[in-house]
């Protein structure tokens, strides 16, 4: 993950990558079913989408492959949870994993990691968690609040403070994989808070737009700022994806 400053919408964008396709295995016998309605987060191992981000507030353009590896044990954060690769095509970005598990009705989101070889590794001033991610069942109309810690405990870090509320998206939404419609959007409003914006005195607030099509997950992400009608900051586009058939066992 990039640095949170001047490019925190940047960051946050990469983050919802693959927050779109850690859902479905957490919830129900089946591998990829979330339950009754419609499979919004399809996981199947091998599964890839390739995301295109122009970061304007940046002034540079690069690409994010977020490819399934299965359900996992991670022994040093003495979880398991579903496993995603995120590699970017920036210079020296690399491979890095995200682990995802249920935690009190909610996907539970942790960042931040490493490999040594094939092993995770957690950073050493603590978790960078979202507890409350994602509701485990992704329905119109549902709103929720959360906190997140980027940096943990990290002494002097700031916090964002996120509500979120969902929406049936009527319009058919276009991305360059192509157009889909019966699409959730989320509609996010982060405040980030404390650590160096308290120290300077100011505040940032942004808005974020999360579109996501029924069996395929996560297509358009834009970063506004200020609220919805503020001007863009980033986008993030769905260029090419493939999802495994999911298995049914039990």
């Amino acid at each position: 993950m990039l640095n949170k400053g001047g490019g925190l919408a940047i960051s946050r964008v990469a983050g919802l990558l693959a927050f779109a396709l850690a859902i479905a295995p957490l919830a129900g016998c089946n591998r990829g079913d979330i339950g009754s309605g419609t499979n919004y987060f399809p996981l199947t191992p091998n599964s890839t989408w390739t995301y295109q981000i122009v970061a304007k507030s940046q002034g540079t353009q690069y690409q994010i492959t977020d490819r399934v590896v299965g359900v996992k044990y991670v022994p040093a954060l003495k979880i398991t949870g579903s496993i995603v690769d995120e590699s970017y095509s920036l210079a020296r970005g690399g491979t890095r994993p995200l682990v995802y598990y249920a935690k009190d009705g909610y996907i539970a989101r942790l960042s931040a990691l490493d490999y040594d070889q094939k092993t995770i590794l957690a950073p050493s001033w603590g978790r960078s968690e979202e507890a409350q991610f994602l509701p485990l069942q992704l329905l119109p109309n549902l709103t929720w609040t959360n906190v997140i810690y980027p940096y943990g405990n990290l002494s002097g870090s700031f916090d964002i403070n996120q509500s979120h509320r969902t929406f049936s998206e009527t319009r058919e939404i276009e991305t360059p994989a192509g157009r889909f419609n019966h699409c959730i959007r989320i509609e996010t409003q982060a405040k980030y808070e404390g650590g160096m914006y308290a120290r300077k005195k100011q505040h940032l607030q942004l808005t974020y737009m999360d579109w996501y099509a029924p069996n395929v997950g996560l297509i358009k992400t834009v970063s506004l700022e200020g609220g919805p009608t503020g001007p863009e900051m980033d986008r993030v586009e769905l260029v090419r994806f493939n999802v495994t058939p999911a298995t049914q066992t039990h």
